[in-house]
């Protein structure tokens, strides 16, 4: 099989292993897998300036296209959740997540009869030739959907080390039906986006 094939699938399992290993949980799903594919075959890895075709891999200044991929493109974080976030990368020690105030019933869509919702996020910092990760995550207290407003927060992570390697940083959904849920059951992710890349940029160094 081709070199680069191997190497998106690969990629492709390292990048959707971090919606299947907590505290973001996806439910299984096939086509998921093999539309990150083709993205990364189409959009990212024609970034590479350094290798000539059928030898190409992902580099650090070819993933900026994935900055707002939906993990699941047929539910788009867009569709579920119209609250205006922000993110912000302090000397590269922390990812902080500004929630401001919202409210629940008129900003967030509730799908299968959901009555509660927590806001998750994962910062991985991922090594795209050992095809390992490191994660830091941070998740928001379960809220009803309601016409309460939620008072503004913060979601903080620590950068997830080794320093200098990309960070992908998600944003997604947790639903949960209160009168159904399984106590210790995982609360599945309806959708989930990656909002962020750090270090996407190799760093310049002057001799």
């Amino acid at each position: 099989m081709n070199r680069e094939l191997i190497h998106i699938a690969r990629a492709s399992k390292l990048i959707l292993t971090l919606c299947n290993c907590g505290p973001v949980y996806m439910q299984p799903k096939r086509s998921r897998f093999r539309v990150l594919q083709r993205f990364l075959y189409h959009e990212v890895l024609k970034n590479d300036p350094f290798h000539k075709p059928g030898k190409r891999h992902i580099s650090m200044s070819g993933l900026h296209p994935l900055i707002g991929y939906d993990l699941d493109p047929d539910y788009a974080l867009s569709a579920y959740f119209n609250v205006i976030y922000t993110i912000n990368v302090q000397a590269s020690t922390k990812i902080v997540i500004d929630i401001p105030t919202f409210v629940p019933a008129a900003q967030l869509v509730s799908p299968h009869s959901a009555t509660h919702c927590r806001i998750i996020t994962v910062a991985a910092a991922l090594d795209f030739h050992r095809y390992s990760a490191l994660i830091q995550s941070a998740q928001s207290s379960l809220f009803p959907f309601s016409r309460d407003p939620v008072a503004g927060f913060s979601l903080t992570m620590p950068m997830p080390p080794p320093i200098g390697e990309p960070v992908i940083v998600l944003l997604g959904l947790s639903f949960i039906n209160e009168d159904l849920a399984e106590p210790g059951a995982p609360a599945y992710c309806q959708t989930v986006k990656i909002i962020h890349i750090e270090n996407a940029t190799p760093k310049i160094q002057i001799a």
